[in-house]
């Protein structure tokens, strides 16, 4: 699988030989069951489209107000490595690497999806029904749809993974970890922790 920062995505000329792409974005924290649907949505689209993740060194929320209202403890649930060799296995052939930072945390949306429409020529995208971004989480899943789709890209929103009524998440999964309960946080996995 490549790895290219996304501060270098200006430099690259054409992912995977002018291919267009299948891609989905989000923080990935511990790669959940509902994580991997989204990956298994665009990994579907190989080998017509190149499937990317475009995804963060280390949880954005650790940087941002966000943080102490949305988590006690923003801490990873899998350390970097082990995302990135979890995304490889299944099936991704680049991944963007965002290091969060001030500058990009004021852009917009907008501008983000250009970006990405720019240099990764999206075909197809899968994104949560939580998806947000851009500067103060101005765009959610919907807007982005539609601004998506006005530049021709195929966007899918994901309905979450249920499991006891409830969304599987990172938080879930940490609230079960903080409180021991290791069968629970494997289920929401979809994978024991290693």
């Amino acid at each position: 699988m490549q790895q290219i920062s996304w501060d270098n995505l200006p430099g690259l000329e054409k992912a995977g030989d002018g291919k267009k792409t299948a891609l989905t974005v989000g923080v990935f924290d511990g790669l959940h069951r509902g994580h991997q649907a989204l990956i298994a949505k665009i990994t579907a689209k190989a080998p017509e489209l190149l499937p990317v993740v475009v995804t963060f060194r280390e949880n954005p929320k650790k940087f941002t107000k966000t943080a102490g209202k949305s988590a006690k403890n923003p801490r990873d649930i899998i350390d970097f490595k082990e995302k990135i060799f979890l995304m490889e296995s299944m099936g991704i052939s680049l991944c963007v690497i965002i290091d969060f930072s001030e500058h990009f945390s004021k852009m917009s949306g907008r501008d983000f999806l250009e970006a990405l429409n720019c240099r990764l020529r999206p075909a197809y995208m899968a994104l949560g029904m939580n998806f947000h971004c851009g500067y103060r989480r101005d765009t959610d899943a919907g807007t982005f749809k539609t601004l998506a789709e006005g530049l021709g890209i195929e966007v899918e929103i994901i309905p979450p993974i249920l499991e006891w009524g409830l969304p599987v998440s990172s938080s879930r999964i940490r609230s079960a970890l903080e409180a021991g309960r290791i069968n629970e946080a494997n289920l929401l996995l979809g994978r024991p922790m290693v």
